[in-house]
């Protein structure tokens, strides 16, 4: 592991939803169901800000709902996410939306949830990974073509938001050595990557083991919200840093996707300066100041940030 890299914040630090919502918005999720609460657990649902709950029901439903207040900033993602679920074919592995409805003051999106799912475990042995790969090219064969012929081009969308280097170096940042040394390259190949990024399929663009369930009806991906379009192996890359933060090291963890036939697809020159600009953008966001409601999120990229560097020096001969 990488050093500097310690901890696994997971907690948004919000409160379940299910308690806090009003009698009468309750009881319109028991008649969605159409049978009464039996039980009610609160899922793991990494740095995503609305609060997921599982229930089960006397007939044996099971649904995992998110519900997030209509006043909360990120209101519009969580209605994207639905209107991308709902138009998602088939043949996608993902998690399915039973319903999505606004109700007094709030959002709620009820999916049909999978008995025994859980979060995949992606530590060195761990038995999940080989699972987690194989949905990551389950995901990308079946969304190629995209399926939403409207999706905007993920190089469009993200040229300005991935990358950082640039910023930091116009601000005089302080930087870890290793940064401040190779700034200069870094910021002059931030942007390199949109070249090699177009492509025909539609990406999630936030697959991690916190987007994946492992079940025995079917392993799928959740939390949907972005829909773009570009190259398949763009969603291998941004999946590898998770790898490198569970305990792997760069070389282990680019050794494990070469089971990914989206990963091989990579152009190596492409791979590099897309780590450049994932790292830059983790760099700088997590310099900024921390939102109420994701309390973990700068120290989450941070870490991430670390990630990236020891990624890229496996990756370079920069010293």
């Amino acid at each position: 592991m990488p050093e500097g890299l310690a901890g696994n914040p997971v907690d948004t630090g919000v409160p379940p939803c299910w308690s806090l919502l009003p009698d009468a918005v309750r009881a319109e999720v028991e008649a969605l169901a159409g049978s009464r609460l039996t039980g009610a657990t609160v899922q793991r649902n990494g740095l995503h800000p609305a609060p997921c709950v599982r229930l089960t029901f006397a007939r044996g439903v099971r649904i995992l709902l998110k519900c997030l207040p209509l006043d909360h900033p990120l209101l519009p993602r969580y209605r994207d996410e639905a209107a991308i679920n709902r138009q998602l074919p088939g043949r996608v592995p993902v998690l399915r939306l039973r319903r999505a409805w606004q109700s007094g003051d709030w959002w709620l999106m009820a999916f049909h949830d999978l008995t025994g799912a859980r979060h995949p475990e992606l530590a060195p042995g761990s038995p999940d990974l080989s699972r987690a790969l194989a949905l990551l090219d389950r995901l990308t064969s079946a969304a190629t073509p995209a399926p939403l012929s409207d999706a905007a081009g993920f190089v469009d969308s993200l040229d300005q938001v991935l990358g950082g280097w640039q910023y930091l170096a116009d601000i005089g940042a302080d930087l870890e050595p290793w940064s401040a040394r190779n700034l200069d390259r870094l910021a002059a190949t931030e942007r390199c990557w949109r070249h090699h990024g177009g492509g025909a399929t539609l990406l999630h663009a936030d697959l991690g083991p916190d987007t994946m369930l492992l079940a025995d009806a079917g392993d799928v991906v959740t939390d949907w919200a972005y829909p773009h379009q570009g190259a398949a192996w763009i969603e291998a890359v941004l999946f590898l840093p998770h790898l490198i933060r569970a305990g792997h090291s760069p070389q282990q963890a680019e050794h494990l996707m070469k089971a990914s036939t989206a990963w091989m697809e990579a152009p190596g020159e492409g791979l590099t300066f897309l780590a450049i600009a994932l790292t830059g953008y983790w760099e700088r966001a997590s310099r900024l100041p921390t939102p109420s409601n994701a309390p973990y999120l700068r120290l989450y990229q941070a870490q991430m940030a670390v990630v990236g560097r020891a990624w890229i020096q496996h990756r370079t001969d920069w010293n």
